[in-house]
């Protein structure tokens, strides 16, 4: 059985092992892939509408970089592919984010 939906890290489709946000509170826990710290970097005054423009543009910077593991301490799965984990979020167009379209 799958993780649900709500542990799908929304900058990079990784299955994370925590919920990044529960209402107005976050995990202020770290996605081992692409490196954002939910709460930290994606605060926004609050505001789900902002954090969803600093998802895209984290998503924007992560894919310029070459979609590296950012996680040190962490290896990534065996399996792990992620074209297809952006795809679990929509995000499948490698070409237009990377241009910010």
């Amino acid at each position: 059985m799958g993780k649900p939906a709500s542990q799908l890290c929304p900058v990079c489709g990784f299955y994370l092992d925590f919920v990044p946000w529960r209402g107005l509170s976050a995990a202020d826990e770290i996605c081992p892939c692409c490196g954002i710290q939910f709460g930290y970097h994606d605060v926004a005054g609050g505001e789900i509408g902002k954090r969803q423009t600093i998802y895209v543009q984290w998503r924007r910077a992560w894919l310029n970089a070459g979609m590296p593991w950012r996680s040190k301490g962490r290896k990534p799965p065996q399996d792990w592919n992620p074209t297809v984990q952006l795809a679990r979020i929509g995000a499948g167009d490698l070409d237009n984010d990377k241009r910010g379209r």
